[in-house]
């Protein structure tokens, strides 16, 4: 009626949202007004749209004094005619003409000003950016001050900060955030929104669309979700690992696809979302979780599957397009599903077989490979990997699907009798014996145990057995640039040592660990003995497949560092170990024309040492594709409050009461002895810290999660997915946790 700008300011005072006081001026008379200092400000009619802002375009005046609020009225309304605006009209093909109002509103003599963007206008869609500086929005606007900018995201309630100076408590943070929230309700979800703090207090000035996202689609945003990846991937993982995870995801999902759908025009038609099942950002692996959403529509039964898989990965945002179905023929639909039914049913014998080609295919590789091979024949045996294992890794897939769905079923009965429905299910999978990934602990606690009973030659020949078997297993193994036990031995010995330095706590860990702790199943139904049975199958299957998964890694870690060497001596990069700042397409560009990368790997280096600055924010929302962040400047903040309980998924039954040790860097796990360790998440390299530890809590995680498995086969209690718990415990605090209901209390915080 007044134009964008007066219409909405008009909209949010009648709702409550703290607007300084105004007048509309319509007729070009200056009102009577109470206030002394004043704002006047254009409303054209056709400013502030949803497709044109027109910003700039017309006059707006600050500190205006009472007696001169007539001049600048009338100023304003004559600015309809400025040449930029008829320019701008002209550009923007808008032939109607123009209706100015002016808005006079109390001045705010502001302690900072600023602009909010609802959603980041480069094309983060759960991403606030708030600009600041010090004094009235003119300074900010006119580069007059220095300014600040904040990146919230909204998922996590975590920020960051661009800037010289943190302008912005949290408490006023957090007020613009919720305000946001409020006034989104009112006119739309992306904005941009102009504000003043005086004195503690926020005064909202206008809000209007951002009109570059005028068409956006949420059902086509690009949605980056870290859940159980990050158990794989925590903190910063390098190119080289990223382009090879990429690869891996793209190669083993393509096999899937061509295993339940067939090749033709649905799988052809799925060529873009397959190649995209996992991205990087900032250094930080997720899954496209968007893409995971459109191939698990194929499946059978995908309403009452995608819950159950949600649940499992331990995804806490479970919103999802779920009116935008895959259009498939009924006959089509048949086929795919009686397919997927089969694959899920012979799943355990294809995972036999696959475990069986995997030991073979990893001695052949070890035979013939040697130090000093050629760059030639370092690709030649990637491309072997590649072919023999990468092409049908897809059936662990089809495992992972075949142990969501019947933990999912046991839950379900288990919770139909027992009122601890979740503490049954943690007893029930901890029945599993033998656990493959269990085995190289309780190895390397054997030879430790054995150490001073054996011969030197005898411990050496377990030395050696126990790095073919498990040296590529450790602390995030699964990145390419982290050091193993076969690519550094010495590190093995470091953790005997460790094992060695408390006699009565090893043979403590050494009579529990060795002992397969089954569980008695007398009186329950044969319907839940079944699903338990099956339960087991696919976990103790999945459990293979990674530790296995961890082995071609180390195949591959060991092509990757040879070929490093080689680029080193040749001069094309600085140091060996450089090469893990290649990309995966560029390392195979170098291995066929070599070229100088040494300036490239510096640049990238110092990206990275900007991206350890930045929150590690468990989902990232995309209107397009993704993108990494470049800042000159970042200063990280944590937004969680103190509080002394918290509550998790618990994962391994048991209370533990003791020091907290919280995990930032893996360094920190030589201390973990005796505490109870608390982190974002862990990776099976943990398997050996956990067994000396109290128990273990995580910010990430489901109940099949490695934590959730190996905690409860070595009997500690864990709790996991706990919100914002590394913001909550410091190190040192005395903790109690009980990991059946998954409460934890802070009993005393460390002085």
């Amino acid at each position: 009626m007044y134009g964008g700008k007066a219409d909405n300011l008009i909209i949010l005072r009648d709702n409550n949202i703290p607007v300084p006081e105004f007048v509309v001026v319509t007729d070009g008379k200056s009102p009577d007004v109470s206030w002394e200092m004043s704002s006047v400000r254009s409303s054209a009619d056709v400013e502030d749209g949803v497709s044109d802002s027109f910003a700039g375009q017309f006059d707006t005046y600050l500190n205006v004094a009472k007696k001169d609020l007539q001049e600048k009225i009338d100023l304003c309304m004559a600015s309809v005619s400025n040449v930029g605006a008829a320019e701008y009209l002209k550009q923007r093909d808008i032939g109607k003409e123009v209706k100015m109002s002016v808005i006079v509103q109390r001045m705010i003599d502001a302690d900072v000003s600023g602009v909010m963007f609802t959603s980041n206008p480069q094309g983060i869609m759960n991403e606030c950016v708030i600009t600041t500086g010090k004094g009235t929005g003119d300074n900010v606007v006119a580069d007059k001050t220095e300014t600040t900018s904040y990146y919230y995201n909204t998922n996590d309630d975590l920020y960051y900060y661009e800037g010289e100076k943190d302008l912005l408590s949290h408490e006023i943070i957090r007020e613009l955030v919720t305000l946001a929230e409020k006034i989104k309700a009112l006119l739309g979800d992306y904005l941009d929104i102009e504000f003043s703090v005086k004195d503690g207090r926020i005064y909202i000035l206008q809000a209007r669309k951002i009109t570059t996202f005028s068409n956006a689609d949420p059902s086509s945003f690009l949605v980056l979700d870290n859940s159980n990846i990050v158990e794989s991937y925590p903190n910063l993982s390098l190119p080289l690992t990223c382009g090879f995870v990429g690869f891996v995801y793209s190669g083993v999902f393509e096999g899937l696809c061509r295993r339940i759908i067939g090749e033709g025009r649905y799988f052809d038609g799925l060529k873009p979302v397959f190649g995209n099942m996992v991205g990087n950002v900032n250094g930080r692996m997720y899954y496209k979780i968007s893409n995971w959403y459109t191939l698990i529509k194929f499946l059978p039964f995908r309403k009452k599957i995608i819950p159950v898989w949600q649940e499992m990965l331990g995804v806490k945002n479970k919103a999802y397009d779920e009116k935008r179905d895959v259009k498939i023929s009924f006959i089509d639909r048949l086929k795919i599903n009686k397919r997927i039914i089969s694959a899920f049913k012979n799943s355990p014998k294809e995972m036999e077989k696959l475990n069986k080609e995997f030991i073979r295919i990893n001695d052949e590789f070890y035979k013939s490979y040697h130090d000093g091979m050629s760059n030639e024949e370092l690709i030649s045996q990637y491309r072997i990997i590649e072919k023999k294992l990468l092409a049908c890794w897809d059936i662990t897939l089809i495992n992972d699907l075949y142990t969501f769905v019947y933990t999912g079923l046991l839950k379900h009965f288990l919770r139909k009798k027992y009122d601890d429905a979740d503490d049954k299910t943690n007893e029930f999978l901890s029945g599993i014996t033998n656990i493959e990934s269990l085995k190289p602990v309780r190895a390397l606690i054997d030879i430790a145990y054995s150490r001073k009973s054996i011969s030197a030659e005898e411990f050496d020949k377990r030395i050696g057995e126990y790095i073919k078997l498990f040296g590529d297993r450790n602390l995030e193994e699964l990145k390419l640039e982290s050091p193993t036990f076969r690519t550094d031995p010495a590190l093995l010995f470091k953790k005997i040592d460790e094992y060695c330095e408390d006699e009565a706590k090893l043979e403590e860990i050494h009579k529990n660990i060795m002992q397969d702790d089954g569980r008695d199943m007398t009186g329950e139904s044969r319907r839940i003995r079944k699903l338990a049975a099956k339960c087991s199958v696919g976990i103790s299957n999945r459990e293979i497949s990674r530790l296995n998964r961890s082995r071609i890694f180390g195949m591959v870690r060991e092509i990757v560092l040879s070929l490093g060497k080689n680029f080193y001596n040749d001069g094309h990069i600085a140091a060996a170990d450089d090469v893990f700042y290649l990309t995966y397409d560029e390392m195979f560009a170098m291995a066929d024309e070599p070229f100088d990368a040494r300036e490239r790997i510096e640049q990238r280096k110092a990206e990275y040492r900007m991206y350890k600055c930045l929150p590690a924010f468990s989902r990232i929302i995309f209107e397009k594709n993704e993108f990494n962040k470049h800042h000159v400047s970042v200063n990280s903040h944590k937004m969680a409050e103190q509080t002394g309980v918290m509550q998790g998924v618990p994962c391994s039954g048991g209370i533990a009461e003791g020091e907290a040790l919280v995990v930032e860097d893996i360094s920190m796990l030589e201390n973990a002895k005796d505490k109870i360790l608390v982190t974002k998440m862990t990776d099976p390299g943990w398997v050996f810290y956990l067994a000396s530890a109290k128990g273990v809590i995580s910010q990430k995680g489901s109940i099949l999660s490695h934590t959730a498995i190996i905690s409860r086969e070595i009997g500690i209690p864990s709790i996991v997915g706990v919100a914002n718990v590394m913001a909550k415990i410091n190190t040192g605090d005395i903790v109690r946790m009980d990991g059946s209901s998954g409460r934890i209390e802070i009993i005393r915080r460390k002085e």
